[in-house]
């Protein structure tokens, strides 16, 4: 994926260098905001680094495009560039419709380092696309990954054959799974019904025989994130200071 800062680490400095002309962006450890840059590197020098988990550049192009990047900060101040790996989990707590966000919400699984699959709303009910495209759309939004490497590739491996079903069924006319919060479906089935979440708990459930409770008559984007930030058998690669759910579903 294209990035567009070159961050280093230099004992107790972290050196950010903008790889492309941007017109400002702003510096997060974080829930913490330290500080708006004019385009051009910078230093940051921790000389108590306390519980900073996380570095987060969000910066601005000619045009006014939004770019946002976030690195890990190991124990040790060692620095690790975000990434993806198959498997892991992306759930949003904002929407597109601004109204449903901390309502609502939107989930993913990362099926390899540039692509994921989800379920989207409407028709197509199921589409493999650009990981880019859900962090522009969803800012506000953790990623999970399993501790177990190959429980992440058992799930991406049955999504990829799920959204690769579901294109054959469109192809010979037949529209299964569609796309719907309908509270009379089942949730592990498959082919009559399917919603963001929920293919997430087929991918899993399936894929990798690896079950995530539910709580209510539908799996909710809630439910799968308040399973994964205390889960033991996860790890939470990146969360957003704004991700919040209001509201159990």
């Amino acid at each position: 994926m294209m990035r567009f800062f070159e961050v280093v680490r230099d004992g107790r400095s972290v050196h950010i260098n903008p790889s492309y002309p941007l017109r400002f962006y702003q510096i997060h450890m974080d829930n913490y905001f330290l500080g708006i840059q004019n385009g051009g590197p910078t230093t940051i020098t921790f000389y108590d680094r306390g519980s900073f988990s996380s570095l987060t550049l969000i910066g601005a192009m000619a045009g006014s495009k939004r770019i946002e990047e976030t690195y890990t900060l190991h124990p040790n101040t060692a620095i690790r560039e975000r990434n993806f790996q198959p498997g892991d989990i992306l759930v949003a707590s904002d929407n597109v419709k601004s109204e449903m966000t901390g309502y609502m919400g939107h989930s993913a699984i990362v099926v390899d380092d540039e692509t994921l699959v989800e379920s989207p709303g409407r028709y197509p009910a199921i589409v493999k696309s650009t990981i880019q495209q859900f962090l522009d759309k969803h800012p506000e939004h953790a990623q999970f990954r399993p501790k177990d490497h190959e429980i992440g590739v058992d799930a991406a491996a049955y999504a990829l054959d799920y959204y690769n079903s579901y294109k054959k069924n469109l192809e010979e006319g037949i529209n299964e799974p569609i796309f719907s919060f309908d509270l009379s479906q089942s949730l592990d089935d498959p082919w009559e019904k399917v919603y963001c979440s929920k293919l997430v708990w087929l991918s899993y459930h399936y894929g990798a025989n690896y079950t995530f409770e539910n709580d209510y008559l539908w799996f909710s984007p809630e439910d799968l994130y308040t399973q994964l930030k205390d889960n033991p058998d996860f790890e939470q690669v990146y969360k957003h200071p704004n991700v919040k759910f209001i509201i159990n579903t």
